[in-house]
Order: structure tokens, then C-alpha cells, then sequence
């Protein structure tokens, strides 16, 4: 749990993943049998003879600080009036937003480490500031989306003799570290499946506390066949999870579904309340089989004939 308390304090938007992805490579280091391949800001892991992958992404949402104070977002922040942003140079400030819109934010109140008055200079990127919190089996936190998921890839990758990961970069906007990460695997390691390690909404039908969401499909819809022996080794590992049908949202499945590569991939993930916002809340049992799950059905489709 410690680890995932650091993830959640290292700033790392779309487009400057630079500390996050050397974090992770030092963790993932300590692994025994792990073979660590670096491509710009995107890591990928490779333990034993993997015939899947898991799939995180390191990046969050975030801001651009433009001309007279204007904050341009990064991916699609839900920002709320007064939350605090922080900079990669320390200094803090507070958003004067009105309530889903982000395009139209600004910075006021800018202070120095120190607490002294400073004038923020355009073109800084800031990120929600609030410190993560756990309360009666409750994490509160600015981006559990997605460092919730790269720390159930972390520790199942610890888990599993035979399982690579890919942390990939850009999912908040572009998608380009993922595809980038299914050609290296598919291409370097033979790896043509993947399950995607992120986190989705809360709803009625998919409620936190009820275990991890396996998608059935989301805007893009998963090769049923692969999506098929997922949910049977899901079913047969006794783990508690949830099944989730939605219309729109995307992850980094969409994206290798773009890429030239023909690699299968399935959706697995925890459910969360407020996503981009400053406080986003899942339940740590939630979390906890999210990893559990993960390490069921990778170990068991390594066994496939």
C-alpha cells in the first residue's frame, strides 16, 4: 500500500511521465527475472516466457498554464472551484473553475514552497495537489486513475513467473505509448494479447465495493473470442468481480485496437467515484481483487493449449 501512496504524490501529465516511468523502473529493478526495456518515458517488463501482457498507463490528466492565467487542459480534467494545483517547480495555486468545464479555468493565488507570493510563468504544467487519504476501507486521492492501475500491474508482475507489463505513455490524449509498447511485445517477444490494468465508473449496475469490472465492452468492443476465455478464467479463479457493459469511455485497448498490431485485449479494473477530479474514491477490497484477478487470469492464460 506504501508504494501506492507514492505513486499518487509524483506529478506526471500527459507529455511528462519522465519521474513517474523512473520511479516504476527502479521498483521494477527489485523483481527477480525481470528484463527492463526503456523507450522514451515507456517501460516495458518481461518475466519468464509471457504469453500476455499487462497494460497501465503512467500519465494522468493535467494543465497548461497559458497567457493571462488561462489553464489548457491536459486530457479531460473535471476540475471543481478552488482545488490547488502544483507545479514541477513547487509552486501552488488555486483554479477558479466553473463545475465541469474545464476549458475555461484559471490560476489565482500562486505561492512559492515557502508560502510567499510568486508569478506563475506560461507554459508550466500543474497537476491536482490534494494528498492521498484512506478512511475506513476508502482511498481518496488525484489520479487513482491511473496509478491504481500501474500498481496492480507492479505487484502482479511480482506474483507471476511468466507475465510482462508494459507502462505506457499518452492514454490521457493520444494513445501513441501504447501502441508504441504492443509493437515492441508483439514484434520483440511474440506477445499477442494483452489485458488492459486501469480504472473505470462507478454505477449503479458496477458499484465500488463489489470487486473489479471485467468490460464487455466500452466505445470499442474487445475480440469476443479472447473476451470469452477471460471471463471463463475469471469465473474459475473464485475471485468476487463485477461485469461491465458501457456505451462510450476508451482505454488504452482502443489504442492498440488503432495500431497495426494484431494483438487481443481485455479490459480489467476497479471501479472509481469522481474520476479527473481532485478526489477520486475507490474501496481498497476493490483494489486488493483487482490484483488478484489480474495474477488468476494471467497465470491461467499462460496455461491455455
Amino acid at each position: 500500500m506504501e508504494k501506492l501512496l507514492t505513486l499518487l504524490t509524483i506529478p506526471g501529465p500527459t507529455g511528462d511521465e519522465q519521474a513517474v516511468a523512473d520511479w516504476m523502473a527502479n521498483e521494477l529493478r527489485e523483481i527477480p527475472g525481470v528484463a527492463l526495456q526503456r523507450l522514451g518515458d515507456n517501460l516495458l517488463a518481461v518475466r519468464g516466457s509471457p504469453r500476455t501482457a499487462i497494460f497501465a498507463h503512467l500519465d494522468t490528466t493535467g494543465f497548461t498554464l497559458g497567457y493571462r492565467r488561462q489553464l489548457i487542459p491536459i486530457g479531460a480534467p473535471d476540475p471543481q472551484d478552488k482545488d490547488e494545483l502544483i507545479s514541477a517547480e513547487g509552486l501552488r495555486g488555486r483554479l477558479r473553475a466553473t463545475a465541469g468545464d474545464h476549458r475555461h479555468a484559471q490560476l489565482r493565488r500562486v505561492r512559492d514552497a515557502e508560502g510567499a507570493k510568486a508569478k506563475p510563468v506560461p507554459g508550466a504544467r500543474g497537476v491536482y495537489a490534494r494528498k492521498p487519504k484512506i478512511k475506513g476501507g476508502v482511498i481518496t486521492a488525484p489520479y487513482l486513475d491511473n496509478r491504481a492501475g500501474c500498481w496492480a500491474a507492479l505487484e502482479t508482475l511480482r506474483r507471476c513467473e511468466n507475465a510482462a507489463a508494459a507502462f505506457t505513455t499518452g492514454e490521457e490524449r493520444h494513445g501513441h505509448g501504447a501502441r508504441v509498447c504492443a509493437d515492441w511485445l508483439y514484434r520483440q517477444r511474440g506477445i499477442a494479447q494483452a489485458i488492459i490494468s486501469d480504472l473505470t465508473w462507478h454505477t449503479a449496475d458496477t458499484p465500488c465495493g463489489k470487486g473489479p469490472a471485467i468490460s464487455l465492452r466500452d466505445a470499442f468492443s474487445p475480440r469476443q473470442a479472447f473476451l470469452d476465455r477471460v471471463l471463463k478464467h475469471a469465473e474459475a479463479s473464485g475471485v468476487v468481480h463485477q461485469r461491465e457493459i458501457q456505451s462510450a469511455g476508451s482505454s488504452d485497448g482502443a489504442h492498440i485496437l488503432r495500431s497495426s498490431v494484431p494483438m487481443d485485449w481485455v479490459f480489467i479494473g476497479a471501479p472509481e467515484k469522481y474520476p479527473h477530479t481532485s478526489h477520486e474514491r475507490a474501496t481498497m477490497s476493490d483494489l486488493q481483487r483487482m490484483i488478484d484477478l489480474l495474477t488468476e487470469v494471467v497465470a491461467r492464460l499462460h496455461q491455455d493449449d
